[in-house]
């Protein structure tokens, strides 16, 4: 299905990320992917058969940000779909009244300033082209389900949605769409660790609706449908990923 296209994949080391860094190899694409884990990286990497690339980019670093796309640009790379993923849950957490500065400093510069810098450059390359695809992965939390304790947190990814959509209005005439998924509850190590562990995390998921969160493969099949020419009438939408789950 992705013969011969180039994926970005933001945060492909973990979770989320490297689901989706797996099934874009499976389907033919040929994908970049960063993360600060350089053996993490290479372990993805050897699970691909050559088709996936490891860089080590800390998101909190814009300039390491516009390296990375120096890089697949000296090379001599598109850029023809940008799943915009990696973000952090342990700081900034509890009320705002308890929220250190520098915690609140580090999470925007990883939740928001990262996915602005990511969007940023692959749209200059997308424009050119005159087709592309991003992908921003948000959450629940910033828009259909509130949690008291997670303010900051919730702030970036609200704030992630509202930069999907306004710049999927602005180049929708340019043949680029820009969707992005909300999650809710999803088997990954972020979520694991921000309920605890591993036993506070599974009985917590025996109250979602179905009886248990997601897999992060559940959340990969919608990347690659939202990347694919499938929703080509997809954009500027944020799709709910939780199986019912802010619905409670």
């Amino acid at each position: 299905m992705f013969e011969n296209k180039v994926v970005i994949v933001n945060g492909g080391t973990d979770g989320i990320g490297k689901e989706v860094v797996r099934f874009f190899c499976k389907e033919g694409a040929t994908v970049h992917f960063t993360g600060r884990d350089r053996t993490k990286g290479s372990q993805v990497e050897s699970e691909c058969d050559g088709k996936a690339h490891f860089y080590q980019v800390h998101n909190e670093n814009v300039e390491e940000i516009e390296s990375f796309f120096k890089a697949l640009e000296n090379d001599g790379h598109n850029v023809d779909i940008l799943f915009n993923n990696a973000g952090i849950l342990s700081t900034g957490m509890g009320p705002l009244s308890r929220v250190k500065l520098d915690d609140w400093n580090h999470l925007i510069a990883v939740n928001q300033t990262a996915i602005f810098a990511y969007m940023k450059y692959s749209l200059l390359v997308m424009s050119k082209q005159k087709n592309g695809v991003i992908i921003n992965n948000a959450a629940i939390l910033g828009n259909d389900k509130v949690n008291p304790m997670l303010p900051a947190y919730s702030g970036t990814k609200a704030a992630v949605v509202a930069m999907t959509q306004s710049t999927a209005l602005r180049f929708a005439n340019q043949g680029i769409r820009v969707n992005c998924i909300s999650p809710g509850p999803t088997e990954t190590d972020l979520a694991i660790n921000a309920y605890g562990g591993k036993e506070n995390y599974e009985k917590q998921s025996q109250g979602h609706p179905r009886g248990s969160y997601g897999k992060p493969s559940e959340i990969a099949e919608v990347v690659l449908f939202l990347a694919s020419d499938k929703a080509s009438y997809i954009n500027g939408a944020e799709i709910v990923v939780d199986g019912g789950y802010s619905l409670k």
